[in-house]
């Protein structure tokens, strides 16, 4: 693979990345509601699904995939109900903040679940990539090492893309320590996550 496709492919993904969409607006609210490191364990889940779609298009297994919509279909579905669910959850909510290490560790796990659903459930996903691909590398002369560089960069971009928006989100979430605030923040996410959920299955 040249630098210059390299290069390309990189720009490319970003640009598919940082577009506003279920993903980002996942983050954004686990950010807000939850903190900087529940909303980037969803930026990583979402990275782990967009990998695996990135996989199956350089293995050519686009075909493949679509035979097997229903399964993409069902995360789909699975994702959206969850972020429903959350937002219902978070809309009652009393305004309090989460404690407790068991607690954290299963949220951190959701969270990517989370991500990682929102990201395989977008069986249009891997026609993007199996048709961006051949327009910008050689696919002919690709070896094992350029294929996984190009999972790695799908994988890196997509961490540092939605790392920006769980850091922002994070940030912001700072600012609603009273109770009054909290609850407001709570209305606010919750009602985004409905909304996300919404969309995710109106797609």
């Amino acid at each position: 693979m040249t630098l210059t496709a390299f290069l390309a492919y990189c720009g490319a993904i970003t640009l598919a990345a940082a577009t506003p969409g279920p993903a980002m607006l996942t983050v954004i609210t686990n950010g807000v509601s939850r903190g900087f490191v529940r909303a980037l364990m969803a930026g990583v889940g979402v990275a782990a699904g967009d990998a695996v779609l990135v996989t199956l298009a350089l293995l050519g297994l686009v075909a493949l995939a679509q035979t097997f919509e229903w399964v993409f279909l069902a995360l789909k579905y699975a994702g959206a109900a969850y972020l429903v669910f959350l937002g219902i959850r978070m809309w009652r909510s009393a305004a309090t903040h989460e404690d407790g290490a068991r607690t954290a560790q299963a949220g951190f796990f959701r969270s990517f679940f989370l991500g990682a659903s929102i990201a395989l459930g977008n069986p249009k996903a891997i026609l993007f990539h199996a048709s961006i691909m051949p327009l910008i590398l050689d696919l002919n002369a690709m070896t094992f090492a350029d294929g996984l560089l190009v999972v790695m960069v799908v994988i890196g971009v997509n961490i540092v893309t939605m790392g920006i928006y769980a850091a922002l989100a994070g940030r912001a979430s700072g600012w609603f320590k009273t109770p009054r605030r909290m609850r407001l923040m709570n209305r606010f996410a919750g009602g985004a996550m409905i909304g996300t959920g919404a969309l995710i299955v109106a797609r």
